[in-house]
């Protein structure tokens, strides 16, 4: 099993997710630590800012670039995305959620993945929401875990090969 803990990963040469790491570490990290002061948070990516490098923030552990994303995602049970800006689709939400991995994402960071908040996702936007949503993981793993196995579920049905293949193949036919 995979330890209950939080972990971001991307790339910190990108800047929405300089901005939202640090958003969260300076506004939502405090308030969570206190409430879980066991709780442990893992941040991975490569060309991580040095003042994050280096920060003070309680049981964070910056790992920096590492070698295998599948293998660090599997190792942890939560992942958040607290992006503010930016566009496109997170290709590591899509990774995390066919992981079974729970996400907890800002709305922006959700944009352009068909989830469900509280179902398969857990979309917080404040301090106060992302506090929240790790007190309904700390205080329910199992309930937890089960938005991570929806995530899975929705991943295999709406993102896998097969299921983009399919429709593509539907499309294609459509244009007959």
């Amino acid at each position: 099993p995979s330890e209950v803990a939080l972990f971001h990963l991307g790339s910190m040469d990108w800047l929405p997710n300089i901005e939202g790491v640090k958003w969260f570490l300076n506004t939502c990290w405090n308030n969570i630590h206190h409430r879980f002061p066991e709780l442990k948070l893992y941040l991975a990516g490569r060309s991580f800012p040095e003042d994050i490098r280096n920060g003070v923030h309680p049981n964070t552990f910056c790992e920096g670039r590492i070698d295998n994303a599948h293998e660090y995602m599997l190792a942890k049970q939560i992942m958040i995305v607290p992006l503010l800006s930016g566009s496109g689709m997170r290709v590591k939400i899509i990774q995390g959620l066919a992981l079974g991995r729970t996400i907890i994402s800002t709305t922006i960071g959700a944009e352009g993945i068909d989830v469900e908040d509280k179902k398969n996702i857990l979309i917080a936007d404040t301090p106060e929401e992302f506090l929240s949503a790790v007190e309904f993981c700390m205080k329910d793993p199992e309930a937890c875990r089960q938005i991570g196995m929806n995530g899975r579920k929705l991943a295999e049905e709406k993102y896998s090969n097969t299921a983009i293949g399919k429709a593509l193949t539907a499309f294609y036919n459509g244009l007959k």
